[in-house]
């Protein structure tokens, strides 16, 4: 290097060269040393009331969906009912066959039985039964308005079904029959609710040739 040369010295080896701070520069703030625990940032633990509170509200939502389904399935739509009172006459020893209710359009019930209440001056037998795609009003010959008759427990009931009641009587009697109830289950839904006309009465005379 000559004489006059501007050019800085390098460091001799072995040494740290040491900078120089220019008088517009800012002091650094000295680092913090690290801790053996700090390798990574501190995430907050939720705290046990907030998992709590979670709890509580997905245990609070269960129940209210649950509840609702059990009210839904328990509470299907109305039947239809009548405030009419229907009169039949028949003949002591001859079924006579009434039509009290229609099935409703649309609709697809499940029957799980038919409850039948009457007072009769003497014994009778009243039978529930379904006729299939057809209506009865009083006959002693269902066959001519049913495509089949058969037992209402299981039967499947569809728009254009009726519910029958077949009454005998061995010997003169007056009845007054109560509007029915019938038992059923619509896909997930299920109850027991009156349909059909209000009341009934029978009145089954003697026969002819009875002495």
């Amino acid at each position: 290097m000559t004489v006059g040369d501007d050019a800085p010295a390098k460091p001799a080896p072995g040494r740290w060269r040491v900078r120089r701070q220019e008088p517009h520069e800012q002091p650094r703030e000295p680092r913090e040393p690290r801790q053996p625990g700090d390798l990574a940032p501190h995430v907050p633990r939720p705290s046990f009331a907030s998992r709590r509170w979670r709890v509580a509200v997905s245990v609070l939502a269960l129940a209210v969906l649950a509840g609702w389904t059990v009210w839904y399935a328990t509470t299907p739509a109305e039947l239809a009912t009548s405030d009419r009172t229907i009169t039949a006459d028949g003949v002591a020893g001859t079924p006579l066959y009434i039509g009290v209710y229609g099935a409703p359009d649309g609709r697809t019930l499940r029957l799980s039985g038919v409850k039948v209440h009457a007072t009769s001056s003497a014994e009778m037998r009243i039978s529930p039964l379904l006729c299939r795609r057809g209506t009865v009003g009083v006959t002693t010959r269902p066959e001519q308005f049913c495509a089949d008759l058969v037992d209402t427990e299981g039967a499947r009931m569809v728009g254009g079904d009726s519910i029958v009641l077949r009454v005998e009587a061995d010997q003169a009697t007056i009845a007054v029959i109560d509007r029915v109830s019938l038992g059923y289950r619509e896909d997930i839904r299920f109850g027991t609710q009156p349909a059909g006309y209000q009341q009934v009465i029978v009145t089954m005379n003697a026969r002819p040739d009875a002495g």
